[in-house]
């Protein structure tokens, strides 16, 4: 059962990272100047790749601490990366981190650490948490590689 539902995720994952690497092409203008779009685009295909990896992990015939040992991994090391790309995006700008950005990098990376624990219990009623995580991951990606499209490079509004 799961095995199908991480092909689907990984599958869609794969069509996703292809997205954002062409939404980059149509705005590489804005992406080449611009250390925060750069940044933000590879929190974006970091959030794919993620998903794509693990849900490849899953559809492997392995013992279950196995696959709960790669579970760890993937979730710590893409944490770590998202969190690095999110403080490079927002080095020499002032800006502070965006909650709604953090909680959803939280919720993926948590969601993964989770599964990949209770995996690592012996027990397979984990991946309820990887299904949760996976669509966080791939709604999140989705809504940034659209916000990445249409505001990249659009100038806010002067105030007053």
């Amino acid at each position: 059962m799961w095995t199908t539902f991480a092909a689907t995720v990984g599958a869609s994952a794969g069509g996703l990272t292809g997205l954002v690497f062409i939404v980059v092409a149509f705005r590489f203008d804005v992406v080449a100047v611009s250390q925060e779009h750069r940044n933000r685009a590879a929190q974006t295909v970091t959030l794919f790749i993620t998903t794509a990896i693990t849900a490849a992990l899953i559809t492997v015939p392995q013992p279950v601490n196995a696959l709960g040992v790669e579970l760890v991994a993937s979730s710590l090391a893409s944490l770590a990366l998202l969190v690095r790309l999110d403080k490079a995006a927002r080095l020499g700008t002032g800006t502070r981190a965006r909650p709604a950005l953090l909680a959803a990098l939280g919720v993926f990376a948590a969601g993964i650490l989770l599964a990949g624990a209770f995996c690592l219990a012996g027990s397979e009623a984990a991946m309820g948490l990887y299904a949760l995580s996976a669509l966080v991951g791939l709604a999140w990606g989705a809504y940034s590689a659209w916000v990445f499209l249409t505001q990249a490079g659009v100038e806010p509004p002067a105030a007053g």
